[in-house]
């Protein structure tokens, strides 16, 4: 299948500035030819060019530097909305962890919201994990008070129950069952 034609705007921003110079500069090319045409550059950037101005910007054209500056600000920008993101996501997980746990400690047997689901999940993972660890010389002989609150209530909303060694889902290596 043949490659389909670039259009005469891609063709004239080529023109000003070439892929392999685009690529030197870390930016997309219809950029940095809107940037040129701004100025009123008509000769093509090449890629030495592109590396000389951005080793030492002092040599460079007022829209070179400006370009780079308008660049690395939409870079700290997009960085900031990213971690914004990341931590009002960190921040509601946090949220929903001490909702889960307020809930399973009041007995919950159900969670309509798939992360809290999730989050249940996993501190009951946890908490057969430390139940295997509040074992006695044998699996599935306990010490109760080596399990919180915390972990009997994930237990028991997953269906586990301490004293039925049948009902575990993790077991210690030297295990029958």
């Amino acid at each position: 299948m043949p490659k389909k034609p670039l259009s005469l705007q891609k063709t004239a921003d080529r023109a000003l500035c070439p892929v392999p110079t685009a690529n030197v500069m870390h930016m997309k090319v219809h950029e940095i030819a809107r940037w040129m045409r701004g100025a009123g550059v008509t000769e093509t950037l090449t890629p030495q060019q592109a590396t000389a101005w951005k080793v030492d910007p002092r040599n460079a054209p007022e829209w070179f530097t400006d370009l780079l500056a308008e660049n690395a600000s939409c870079a700290a920008e997009r960085e900031y909305r990213e971690r914004q993101a990341d931590l009002e996501y960190e921040h509601r997980m946090l949220n929903l962890t001490e909702k889960v746990t307020k809930r399973l400690l009041a007995g919950a047997k159900h969670f309509r919201n798939p992360d809290a689901e999730l989050i249940a999940q996993d501190m009951a993972l946890r908490a057969s994990k430390e139940l295997c660890r509040a074992h006695t010389e044998a699996c599935g002989k306990i010490i109760p008070e080596l399990l919180s609150d915390l972990d009997i209530a994930a237990l028991r909303w997953a269906g586990i129950d301490p004293h039925d060694h049948s009902t575990w889902i993790v077991h210690r290596g030297d295990c029958a069952a």
